[in-house]
Order: structure tokens, then C-alpha cells, then sequence
């Protein structure tokens, strides 16, 4: 009898572990919203389980460079997908979404550039954040002379310096806009900085994780496109 439900336990066990298969995936800050969607979609279709890790491109490159255990990696560029596969580091990649770039405020954006005149306006950090760079340029095209610039490492970070009151301005990914409220002012500025083009890669972790693949592939699949151009991104054709 003791033999016996020790089988079942151990069976039990056994098929539970065999469903608790997982894929970790690094995301830019700008789609971590999204991604939790699309985490939670995928989930739900094959009982896998996906685990995010969030940041800024350029610290999430850097920690896979040192070898951090990543599966899957959504960056907001191509620069750095490009690098890990030229390097060796990727079995694949591609591109999952197109970012668009926003100002926000409180007050109305008729005009950006006289808006943003003496006013503290926050951007991420060009160094590490493609939505940074993007911002910069969008600055220097307008001739905008804000008041103080001040820069969060991701745009998670520059939503935050935003809502708390830090900054009077602050230039966001279109997708951020829904968790910012009703009474928020939005500016875009298509045509006016490169596009952003957001590149996934398989990592040379991932390549043997079947969760990672079917994630990965699922990314480039219509449920996905069609859930990524529902955020506020533009999907590739």
C-alpha cells in the first residue's frame, strides 16, 4: 500500500514536472507590457511557462554578453540582435514590432517644440535605450530647447520620473500611453527619427528549450501581430 502510493506520487510528480517546462525572456521595458500579454496568451494555449526579465536594451545586451541565463531575447532595436548573432550568440532572429515614439504631458502639445521650452522634459538614456536615442533626435530636428533634460535608464524608468512628478514632460513608446490616464497629452513625431526597429533573437541558450523556439516562433504569428498592433506598435509585413 506505502509502495503503491509512493508510485502515485511519484507519477504525479513526473507529469507535473513534465507540463512546468519554461523559457526565460529578456524584454525592453517599452514592450514589457505587452510582452506579459502575449506571455500570458502563450501560456495559456500550451501550459508552458514563460519568465520575464525587464530593463533597458543596452543593460540587457550587456548582462547577455556576461553570460546571463536568458533564453529568448525582445530587444528595441536591431543594432544589438545583429551583434549576439554576429557574434555567435543567437540561432535566429527577427522582427516582432516597429516602435512609435511619443511626448507627453499635462498640458496641451499644439506645439512640441514651444512646449517644451523651459520645461523639464525626461527621455531614456541614449547610451543604453534606442527609445532614447529616438528622442534625441526628434529634439534636435524641431530645434527644442527644454527647460532640463533628465533621462531614466529604460522608459519604464522615464514613465516613473513622469507620473511622480519629476518631470514636467516626458518622451515615452506609444504603447505606455494606456497606463498613463485619460486627461494625458500625446505628440508623435513620425518621419522625424529612424525607425525603430525592435528585433528578437533566439539565443544559443534557448536553442535546445523547445519553450523558447515555440515562443519565439510564436512572436512572428498573426494571434501575436495582431495582439502587438493592439499595443500601439507597428508589426512588420
Amino acid at each position: 500500500m506505502i509502495r503503491a502510493g509512493f508510485l502515485i506520487l511519484a507519477a504525479t510528480f513526473a507529469a507535473f514536472s513534465a507540463r512546468a517546462e519554461e523559457a526565460t525572456v529578456a524584454v525592453a521595458a517599452n514592450f514589457l507590457t505587452t510582452a506579459e500579454t502575449l506571455a500570458a496568451a502563450y501560456e495559456a494555449a500550451t501550459g508552458d511557462r514563460i519568465v520575464l526579465a525587464h530593463g533597458s536594451t543596452g543593460r540587457l545586451y550587456a548582462q547577455i554578453a556576461n553570460g546571463a541565463p536568458f533564453d529568448v531575447f525582445l530587444a528595441a532595436d536591431a543594432a544589438r540582435p545583429a551583434a549576439l548573432e554576429e557574434a555567435g550568440r543567437s540561432a535566429a532572429r527577427q522582427t516582432y514590432a516597429l516602435g512609435q515614439l511619443v511626448l507627453v504631458a499635462r498640458t496641451p502639445l499644439d506645439d512640441p517644440a514651444e512646449a517644451m521650452t523651459g520645461r523639464t522634459v525626461a527621455l531614456a538614456d541614449p547610451a543604453v535605450a534606442p527609445y532614447g536615442v529616438a528622442a534625441v533626435e526628434v529634439l534636435q530636428r524641431i530645434g527644442a530647447t527644454p527647460g532640463a533634460l533628465v533621462h531614466g535608464d529604460s522608459v519604464g524608468q522615464v514613465a516613473a520620473l513622469f507620473t511622480t512628478g519629476n518631470a514636467e514632460m516626458a518622451f515615452l513608446a506609444a504603447s505606455q500611453l494606456p497606463l498613463l490616464g485619460d486627461d494625458i497629452q500625446a505628440a508623435r513625431f513620425d518621419g522625424l527619427y529612424a525607425p525603430i526597429v525592435q528585433d528578437a533573437v533566439l539565443l544559443d541558450r534557448g536553442t535546445e528549450n523547445a519553450v523558447a523556439r515555440g515562443f519565439f516562433d510564436y512572436l512572428a504569428g498573426p494571434a501575436a501581430a495582431e495582439m502587438i498592433r493592439a499595443a500601439g506598435y507597428g508589426v512588420p509585413e
